[in-house]
């Protein structure tokens, strides 16, 4: 009878134990769920981040988007209970780059992201996808006249090229050049290059809904007015156009800058609200 009295005894110590481990269980892991729906409130804030969306949309790349960052979560002890995430700092308002062009490096492409922004060399024949793959591309040009129509004449004539025999990652269709009378007839002997003559009485967004998806316009000769200017004018053309403006994907907007800065003469990758040319492409 005793040793049955002492083993209900300690079942009865033992169930009163229980039932206060899950009481102080839940009390703590309420007060942990409160303690983080505090801290999250008073955390919690908005950015405005300035980016590109491409290329690129790659390129007025900047749009202003909200992004939600939150801090750690803090105990009462004074513990993290999650890691923080560094939310992304803004593009810089300027960033400027020195380019070092060689016979093996002449073509350059422009990558602006929130974490960074650089102009890159590229491939000769990779450039030239870029412009067959873009719905419109501006050209723009630094230097002596006769140097860039010489150097846009090869240009053309490559991208026209790289067009016809298509190859992985080219859209199938026609190189189209928007130019003025006295600009047409300096590469009307290109092979297999469209020439479609600027009228003050047809737009381009005329212009392009005539033509089929996969052809690629590519305006006139213009002289570089800067990484803002530039910007302007080929978000200005994306804006009446409807379309993307960069070179992340395909059917956009896009420009290429010819002799542009070199050597001791920075080229601005990002000035405000812009950032350079998709492709930099420099005579040898």
């Amino acid at each position: 009878h005793y040793k049955q009295r002492k083993v209900e005894y300690y079942l009865h110590l033992s169930r009163e134990s229980g039932e206060r481990s899950k009481a102080k269980m839940i009390v703590s892991s309420s007060f942990v769920i409160a303690t983080l729906l505090a801290t999250l409130s008073t955390t919690t804030h908005a950015l405005n981040l300035s980016f590109t969306p491409s290329i690129n949309g790659r390129r007025s790349f900047l749009q202003k988007v909200s992004v939600v960052t939150a801090g750690s979560f803090s105990t009462a002890s004074g513990g993290s209970l999650f890691a923080s995430k560094p939310a992304l700092a803004a593009a810089p308002a300027q960033v400027a780059q020195l380019i070092k062009v060689t016979p093996i490096s002449h073509t350059f492409v422009s990558s602006v992201t929130p974490e960074k922004a650089a102009v890159k060399p590229l491939r000769e024949n990779d450039a030239t996808r870029f412009l067959t793959n873009a719905r419109i591309v501006h050209a723009f040009y630094d230097g002596a006249d006769d140097r860039a129509q010489k150097s846009f004449g090869e240009v053309l004539d490559l991208t026209v090229k790289r067009k016809k025999n298509e190859g992985a990652g080219v859209t199938p269709g026609t190189v189209h050049l928007l130019c003025s009378d006295d600009t047409c007839g300096l590469y009307k002997d290109i092979e297999g290059l469209s020439i479609l003559k600027d009228s003050s009485s047809k737009s381009l967004k005329d212009t392009l809904d005539r033509l089929p998806s996969g052809d690629v316009v590519i305006l006139g000769l213009k002289k570089s007015i800067g990484t803002i200017g530039n910007g302007k004018l080929v978000e200005e053309t994306g804006g009446i156009c409807g379309l993307n403006v960069g070179g992340q994907r395909g059917g956009g907007v896009i420009s290429i800058l010819l002799n542009g800065p070199r050597y001791s003469e920075p080229v601005f990758v990002v000035d405000g609200a812009y950032s350079t040319s998709t492709i930099l492409w420099y005579d040898i």
